[in-house]
């Protein structure tokens, strides 16, 4: 910048400073301009510096059609009134890239169709929550829930003997079970309820079990021989309601029909939901493939180090030791650097898509997902927004309503196609919900 520019900045603002100083022996604003600079020369050489190399900074990155992502880094300045103003300012510029087509990007997604089993499941489902427990005179059979009292010993020893925290499968009174005829579907240890098949209510029991040689539970009782005394405390039967209009009313619907319309849309509405997630994954992952540049070093580096973090936490988290952790050092800066570039890539490509498709956000969209984060978090939202606000997050949240919007352009314009959804697995589902009657 030259001499003459420096000088001028400098006599403007001393005027200014002349205008407000308020010097002994002087009116406000009429002591002499000398006076005045000989007071204020720091206070007036740091303002012009500011202005002189933020002025010249963005004339620099307007000229040179420039977009920094970072502020510069300024260094060997040389400023002083008299002399021209030069200085060096190093600055991190978005990638230059190609943008690949993000229109018709293929996905597969399951044929939707509702089938009448899927209904009559949903329906059993909610069935299921509305079961009662009735309580039986009679003996125990397969898929009762019985309270049992016990006691259980190895070799006459209590099994806290063995394992110091099986205090629950060593004694217990008046435990809830579900039982099981079929030994590996027992909840508890397997093979334990299917011998209490046949016992009346207040009858003593003497079993024997073998846990199993993996029993995650319980790491020091694998494979050891118990004895257990069982006292049959209550029989209870599950008693699942009738389907009928009685039934369909409880859950707010004018009659079995109704509900089964109700049931079947929402089945439906299940359906789209999932398929539409699944498209979203398939169109982000399929243009992440087709983004190749290189992007900028600094960035790289701190998204990098946050990467690294995020996956020594979670080895953490895993259970896994410093020392296996150390050992895997290359392994988890490799898997950074990839996961770094990746990340960086998806945000400059993001980014100008939304750009040039004119997508954004309004306040109304931010305030409403801060609303339901507070929500779930039990916050009152004025409180939650000021947090936010002082951890520099309302940004974040911005992008992240940006990147669905994104997604969802996509996944609008994407080449589906559909496919056989998967087989219902009958055998698994009769297996987590219990056995079923009725």
């Amino acid at each position: 910048m030259p001499v003459e520019d420096v000088d001028e900045a400098f006599a403007d603002t001393a005027k200014q400073y002349q205008k407000q100083a308020n010097l002994p022996g002087f009116r406000k604003g009429k002591a002499p301009l000398a006076k005045v600079q000989a007071q204020f020369a720091k206070d007036i050489e740091s303002r012009v510096r500011d202005q002189l190399l933020n002025d010249s900074y963005r004339k620099g990155v307007e000229d040179n059609k420039l977009k920094p992502i970072l502020d510069p880094e300024v260094e060997e300045v040389n400023f002083k009134q008299g002399e021209a103003l030069t200085f060096i300012a190093t600055v991190e510029t978005a990638p230059d890239f190609e943008l690949p087509n993000f229109k018709e990007l293929p996905a597969q997604q399951p044929k939707m169709e509702v089938t009448d089993d899927q209904v009559v499941k949903a329906l059993n489902h909610l069935r299921e929550g509305r079961a009662e427990y009735k309580e039986q005179d009679r003996a125990v059979q397969d898929d009762d829930h019985v309270v049992l009292s016990f006691t259980g010993t190895s070799d006459g020893q209590p099994l806290t003997e063995i394992s110091p925290t099986a205090r629950g499968m060593s004694e217990q009174k008046n435990m809830p079970l579900h039982v099981h005829a079929d030994a590996e579907h027992d909840h508890f240890i397997p093979g334990f309820t299917s011998q209490i098949i046949g016992a009346a209510k207040g009858e003593e029991r003497t079993i024997e079990v073998t846990f199993p040689d993996a029993f995650d539970a319980q790491p020091k009782l694998q494979g050891i021989t118990a004895t257990y005394v069982v006292t049959v405390e209550q029989v209870k039967e599950k008693v699942l309601p009738e389907l009928n209009d009685e039934f369909a009313k409880s859950w707010e619907a004018e009659s079995l029909e109704k509900l089964r319309e109700g049931v079947r849309t929402d089945l439906e509405a299940n359906q789209k939901g999932d398929a539409r997630r699944l498209v979203r994954m398939q169109v982000q992952s399929e243009y992440a493939k087709l983004l190749t540049y290189d992007v900028p070093e600094t960035f790289q580096q701190q998204e990098m180090r946050n990467a690294v973090n995020n996956l020594v936490r979670s080895r953490r988290a895993g259970g896994e030791s410093e020392e296996d952790i150390d050992k895997a050092k290359d392994q988890i800066t490799a898997e950074a650097n990839a996961a770094a570039i990746d990340n960086l890539r998806w945000f400059f490509a993001h980014k100008r898509i939304a750009d040039e498709e004119k997508l954004e956000v309004s306040r109304d969209e931010v305030i409403q997902v801060i609303a339901a984060q507070a929500q779930q978090a039990g916050k009152d939202p004025q409180q939650h927004i000021k947090e936010l606000q002082e951890n520099n997050q309302i940004g974040y949240i911005q992008n992240r309503i940006l990147e669905e919007k994104v997604i969802d352009l996509m996944a609008d314009h994407a080449t589906i196609t559909e496919i056989d959804p998967p087989a219902d697995d009958a055998a698994e589902d009769e297996h987590s919900h219990g056995h079923s009657h009725g």
